[in-house]
């Protein structure tokens, strides 16, 4: 392989292969759509099946499998009951998903979500008939896809009105099926090494916050800019099925009035399942006192008339809640929330008309208590399953922060074994030296093999581009020799030929005091002196040499070179150990040519030998066998 192609191979391997090891926590973009009928929710995408299907879908800290909506019967009048189907009803319900057109559909059967009181928002009373399978299932449009995932289709608008995406980590188990357990999303990604450790980070996103904050989920991490650090830490509870429970010590209110709703502290469990808050009734009447609000018998809902409603907004009211892991003292944080975040629209079929409300429910029992979907607009969770403790923080709001991701590593890479790296917990992180270091590392790297590829293949390039082009010819040898060249007007130096056989001492000027490499820039550059018609023109024919013009004098030049000397016969030895013996012309005795004319023809001047074949340029090559020798003794 060559190496303009192999170092981008092995770049990309590198790339990969960091991403694909699992070191790092991975971010879910989500969808951008604020939608729902209880809502509006920031939601994400999933991609179902193959070829694949996506839809959008709600998180649900509870669930370990993920529900979509049927194509077939979703938007059926059975799955509306006594209500219209509305006419945007794939659009609202975040589109369907067909298993038919699924090539990787294992149906396993029709279930319901939980069983005799166990399962899925068994205690907040939720019953959903829905069609099982093992599918192939993707997280976001560009997320971590899995094989095999449980997936379920549901029909009916009530409870789930969109799909959800299940990111508890315990495994889905089916009775009726001889006690098989399914794993979870979560818990395959772990086991896949694509994710370092069994934990995320969710929040729900507000509308009303900014310009539309949308909901922000993360695998194995969590995102510093989204929250307020506290010293507040919580131990997940024994039930897997209610598991991330905190102590609510108090709820108080500010608005017109001050006061406390809730002053005995209660457990209850975060889920964003359930967009409602679900408290005793004594806590709900204060709710009902301090904000107006009245229950309406139809549809089981605190609904808010346009009058009221824009009454509260415009009573800047808000509701503090304060959390611990203690019933009494302890460290604790407080998240508030403005009348803003219990703003929210209720549609059919939950009303028979479209309508402002309170997500608030009267829980009939302590199981029941519930910090919902409303509750984590302004709050910020994290669940760390491996180290069994999760965080609560309160959202931050700042616009344009910059993300500032932070992986939580798997418990096996701990070296303490049960130090919590959640937001808050006191665990360490990479400091911003290291994190410099690593992004420094990765641009030199990445600009030393852009600089690898960019020289290889220039360099091929130009190998490729020489052996496609011809031969390009000897411009000296076209353009004429240059020592015949005058490059300025002046009187031509006259050399006998007993100066050219003596040492002469002659310097680079010409006798105007012109350099003589100038001369040969000229040439060179096209502006050679000959082609100005005012000075001597050569020309060089095949046959014979052009004759003396009478009265004119003739000019010689001298090569460099070395002294030459006669021998005693008169005969001239030339530097480069050649002796050349031409014939003369009649009645001359002009002595034998010291070097090889340009003009075709050997001999001094009056000689009319014939031109021979085999006399050349200076600067063309002699092809005969003492080639070596004579350039050696040229260079020198």
């Amino acid at each position: 392989m060559h190496l303009a192609k192999a170092v981008p191979v092995l770049s990309l391997s590198w790339i990969l292969g960091c991403w694909a090891s699992g070191d790092t926590a991975v971010e879910i973009a989500p969808s951008e759509y604020f939608e729902g009928n209880d809502g509006p929710w920031s939601s994400f995408f999933l991609r179902v099946g193959v070829p694949e299907q996506t839809v959008r879908v709600l998180v649900s800290t509870a669930s370990p499998e993920s529900l979509v909506v049927s194509s077939d019967l979703g938007c059926s009048t059975g799955a509306f009951g006594t209500a219209s189907v509305p006419s945007d009803c794939a659009v609202s319900r975040g589109t369907l998903f067909n298993p038919n057109k699924s090539a990787t559909w294992n149906d396993l059967g029709t279930f319901d979500i939980n069983d005799n009181g166990v399962g899925l928002e068994a205690n907040l009373g939720y019953h959903q008939p829905s069609q099982f399978a093992s599918e192939t299932l993707g997280l976001g449009l560009t997320g971590p896809k899995l094989d095999n995932q449980t997936v379920a289709v549901i029909a009916t608008a009530y409870p789930f009105y969109l799909g959800i995406f299940g990111l508890n980590n315990q495994p889905v188990n089916f009775t009726s099926l001889g006690n098989y357990s399914s794993p979870s999303f979560l818990t395959t990604l772990k086991d896949q090494h694509i994710i370092p450790s069994l934990s995320w980070s969710y929040t729900a996103g507000a509308r009303y916050r900014l310009k539309q904050v949308y909901g922000q989920l993360i695998l194995s991490g969590y995102d510093t800019s989204r929250f307020r650090e506290n010293s507040a830490s919580f131990t997940m509870a024994d039930d897997i099925t209610r598991d991330l429970v905190v102590v609510l010590q108090s709820i108080s209110y500010s608005g017109s009035t001050s006061t406390t709703l809730l002053s005995d502290p209660i457990n209850i469990y975060i889920d964003s399942t359930d967009p409602n808050l679900w408290l005793p009734d004594s806590v709900c009447d204060a709710f009902e006192q301090a904000f107006g609000l009245t229950i309406d018998s139809d549809s089981g809902l605190y609904l808010v008339n346009d009058s009221q409603h824009t009454q509260l907004l415009n009573s800047d009211a808000q509701v503090t809640f304060r959390l611990s892991d203690v019933t009494e003292g302890g460290d604790a944080v407080t998240i508030v929330l403005p009348y803003s975040a219990f703003d929210l629209t209720a549609e059919p079929p939950l009303v028979t008309n479209q309508s402002y409300y309170f997500p608030l429910k009267r829980a009939a029992n302590e199981t029941q208590y519930t910090l919902g979907r409303v509750f984590l607009q302004e709050a910020y969770l994290t669940a760390d399953y491996e180290r069994h403790t999760f965080n609560v923080s309160a959202c931050t709001w700042n616009e344009g922060a910059q993300e500032n991701i932070v992986t939580i590593p798997s418990i096996d890479s701990d070296s303490g074994g049960s130090s919590s790296t959640a937001p808050g917990g006191g665990g360490s992180s990479l400091g911003g030296g290291a994190i410099a270091g690593i992004v420094i590392g990765v641009i030199a790297f990445v600009i030393i093999v852009g600089a690898i590829i960019f020289l290889v293949i220039r360099r091929q390039r130009k190998k490729a581009s020489y052996m496609r082009s011809e031969p390009e010819p000897d411009v000296a040898v076209l353009n004429g020799p240059l020592h015949n060249a005058s490059g300025t007007p002046g009187p031509p130096k006259f050399y006998s030929p007993e100066t050219v056989g003596g040492s002469t001492g002659i310097s680079n000027t010409d006798s105007n005091g012109g350099s003589v490499v100038g001369h040969y820039s000229e040439v060179l550059d096209g502006r050679d002196a000959e082609l100005d018609g005012n000075t001597q023109q050569i020309y060089q024919l095949h046959g014979e040499s052009l004759p003396q013009p009478d009265g004119e004098a003739p000019t010689y030049h001298e090569l460099p070179g070395t002294e030459i000397r006669k021998t005693a016969s008169g005969r001239v030895v030339s530097a480069m150990g050649l002796t050349p013996s031409p014939e003369k012309g009649e009645g001359g005795d002009s002595p034998p040519s010291p070097y090889v004319s340009t003009l075709g023809s050997l001999g001094w001047p009056g000689d009319r030998g014939d031109a021979s074949s085999d006399l050349v340029s200076p600067t063309t090559p002699v092809h005969h066998g003492k080639r070596s020798s004579i350039a050696s003794n040229m260079a020198d």
